[in-house]
């Protein structure tokens, strides 16, 4: 056994272990510190500077060195193409895969001429910044070929990508939010991707607009881009001062008035994200255009809701504040049902004038001016119903399953087919507020799993088509309830053996935070952000978060309702 180069630096202990047949654990990292701010570009973060590779190194040493200087990133990791032969070094794609790791990999000679590396996966990256992470690590196998150049071993061939523990992948990507739109391109729809944090981060922004919506939220269908095929960006992102300056092909010159008003809102929404982007200035061929944004009653970029929780208080439905209720504004008849018909669970959208009531006896439904509500789903067993911005009512039933569709003012039904991956007995579901995702909650053979597809609508808003879903198991044993926090989160309750109940976070594209415990909680709503988010127990006390803990309300209520 031999220890690796480099020191373990104190600014940051950021150890991975490699483990070798027949040896011992092996830590290594490579200096660290933060980069120089550089003149009229984003100042970069914490950089890492790994040792090339040294004469008479064994080809286990080698290939332990290349994994190492993938923390590397300056000048297109030339540290680590200093461990590939000339040809590797010219091909090797760095961006093509970041497999996020605990810090132990083990690594075995199958051949003398190749190096076999197992690697514990906590995470994934593709190419174009889309993050899979796996609650339980997934072994993925690495092979490198290696050869004799000059008396020095060197790698012939290796898999593209890096390999980063979790810290050093905190330390060196960042996360992005781009922006689409759902099919109709009245609402953004968010997509999170992960970038290095340097100086190029922007230019990987808009490349990723470029490049269209994730595979999984089903580009063209249920997200949209208002970029015509085609389009090319010409040279990297320029700032002056706090503009981004983004020059375009002339893919765009032929593009309408209308489209380019979308295209400088996606550009907008997704730059001035960055801590140091103020404005974006859009030119074609370097020519710049004047391109005004469209109106937010064309596009709603940010749906936002009530921030007090809508609650049922005995027969009492309103917005609760400082101990006392107040009702939504127009909804006389809404109340006036709500104490007739004693409802358990609902969702109200305030911007639609529309709300869903499940009762003992079923699912009923109506609008701000109705006069009283209609009877729209009368399976026992169902579960808390979803509302959409598009007046749909998405009901279930755990012991008659089915996903029910109901239109408010039409009420017409018709099921929806789930993907097979979907459990038909789901426990909970959420509408994202564009409309564009549904989230489920379900137990499944050996846990409980959340899963987030996404929607296909035709051009009057009616769902045609869930997704194949993003499938993640979750820690836990009881599915209780999920609800969508913002426009890209979600948290859930899952009970736990020790009879408590877990809160969890998760970021579609992104990863799961514990947010702790409360004993018998039942039920979460959202809000517009995290601090807006509450949870009610079987007791009526409503919880709400405070720093790293749940603090409890002195209010009883009977139920919160999900604002849309």
């Amino acid at each position: 056994m031999k220890p690796l180069r480099g020191s373990l630096v104190t600014m940051l202990a950021a150890v991975l272990v490699v483990v070798m047949t027949a040896c011992a654990h092996i830590p290594f990292s490579g200096p660290v510190e933060r980069g120089d701010q550089q003149e009229e570009e984003s100042p970069q973060g914490i950089r890492y500077f790994p040792a090339g590779p040294t004469d008479g190194a064994t080809r286990e040493e080698i290939v332990q060195g290349f994994i190492e200087a993938g923390t590397g990133m300056q000048n297109d990791f030339s540290t680590a193409r200093q461990y590939l032969t000339g040809e590797a070094a010219a091909n090797w794609d760095p961006n093509g895969n970041v497999v996020v790791t605990e810090g132990q990999v083990s690594m075995k000679s199958e051949t003398d001429d190749e190096v076999v590396v197992s690697v514990p996966a906590y995470g994934n990256v593709n190419a174009s910044g889309v993050y899979e992470e796996s609650i339980s690590p997934n072994t993925q196998t690495l092979r490198f070929r290696l050869q004799n150049v000059d008396g020095e071993w060197r790698i012939s061939q290796a898999p593209d990508g890096i390999i980063l523990i979790q810290q050093a992948f905190t330390d060196l990507f960042e996360p992005r939010t781009l922006t689409f739109f759902d099919g109709a391109q009245q609402f953004t729809s968010p997509d999170l991707r992960w970038y290095p944090d340097d100086n190029q981060a922007a230019t990987r922004a808009v490349e990723g607009l470029l490049g269209g919506p994730a595979d999984w939220m089903l580009p063209g269908a249920a997200v949209t881009t208002a970029f015509p095929n085609g389009t090319g960006l010409l040279g990297p992102v320029r700032m002056n001062g706090a503009v981004a300056i983004v020059n375009f092909s002339d893919a765009l010159s032929e593009t309408s008035a209308g489209a380019l008003s979308l295209i400088r809102l996606q550009l907008e929404q997704t730059l001035t994200s960055f801590p140091d982007i103020t404005g974006v200035e859009l030119q074609v061929n370097g020519a710049r255009l004047d391109v005004a944004l469209p109106s937010p009653e064309d596009v709603i970029t940010s749906p936002q809701v009530n921030s007090s929780p809508l609650v049922q208080q005995d027969g009492t439905l309103g917005y609760l504040s400082g101990g006392s209720i107040s009702p939504p504004e127009g909804a006389d008849t809404v109340s006036a049902e709500v104490q007739r018909l004693e409802p358990i669970r609902g969702a109200l959208s305030a911007s639609r004038g529309t709300v869903a009531l499940l009762t003992e006896d079923g699912t009923y439904a109506m609008r701000f001016e109705d006069e009283q509500a209609t009877f729209i789903d009368g399976r026992g067993g169902q579960v808390e119903p979803a509302l959409d911005n598009w007046d749909w009512v998405w009901s279930q039933s755990t012991t008659q399953p089915g996903l029910y569709l109901t239109r408010i003012g039409e009420y017409s039904t018709f099921q929806l087919a789930l993907p097979t991956q979907i459990a038909p007995d789901f426990v909970s579901h959420q509408i994202s507020r564009d409309g564009t995702r549904i989230v489920f909650l379900y137990e499944a053979d050996g846990g409980v799993e959340l899963a987030v597809s996404p929607i296909v609508r035709d051009e009057n808003g009616t769902p045609t088509q869930i997704g194949d879903p993003i499938v993640l198991p979750v820690p836990g044993e009881q599915p209780n309830d999920v609800a969508w926090v913002d426009s890209s989160s979600v948290a859930m309750l899952v009970g736990s053996s020790e009879g408590t109940t877990d809160v969890r976070l998760y970021q579609v594209g992104g990863s799961f935070t514990t947010l702790g415990s409360i004993p018998s909680a039942m039920q979460a709503a959202g809000s517009n952000t995290l601090a807006g988010m509450r949870v009610v127990d079987r007791q009526g006390t409503l919880y709400a978060p405070r720093g790293t803990r749940w603090q409890a309300s002195e209010v009883i209520i009977t139920f919160l309702y999900a604002q849309v």
